[in-house]
């Protein structure tokens, strides 16, 4: 990603303003990548809960395997879309925390250039794997596989 300098010859409250808007902006990002994640969770469980009441009502088997295939397909674009989310969060969190310290920069050393990037990538890798959303997920996952076995077992109706 390009990056931004500060000249240190520009005025200080022109940049500190500059980075106060981007240390806000990547505060927003933060809260939309929250929202979105449970948003997401949110419908994650109603379709989960919904397939899973139509793959037992259903009669045959070749159709519960069919919810049971739907349902394991959806965890799992969910469970990916989610990890995404996650990642985005934690580097626009990331890049927060870099636009302060830039900010402290420019107010404690006024006579020094400023360099940062708009997003930094590299925050993206302190996304868990293991907190509680993921592993809902997870578990989501594997209750759709099975969901197969469940619906297998079920007595038909003739």
């Amino acid at each position: 990603m390009n990056e931004i300098t500060l000249k240190s010859s520009s005025d200080i409250s022109q940049r500190v303003e500059l980075l106060t808007i981007l240390y806000n902006k990547a505060g927003d990002n933060v809260h939309h990548s929250d929202t979105f994640r449970q948003r997401n969770m949110n419908y994650s469980l109603v379709i989960f809960g919904a397939l899973m009441a139509l793959g037992i009502k259903l009669e045959d088997l070749l159709s519960r395997s069919t919810v049971s295939g739907t349902l394991l397909t959806l965890m799992v674009i969910f469970c990916l879309w989610d990890r995404r989310w996650h990642k985005i969060k934690h580097g626009w969190d990331y890049s927060s925390r870099i636009f302060y310290k830039k900010m402290e920069e420019v107010v404690n050393e006024p006579s020094k250039d400023v360099t940062f990037k708009v997003y930094y990538i590299e925050g993206e890798r302190f996304a868990e794997r293991f907190s509680f959303q993921p592993i809902v997920f997870y578990f989501l996952i594997i209750a759709s596989l099975t969901s197969f076995f469940l619906f297998s077992s079920l007595k038909l109706t003739p």
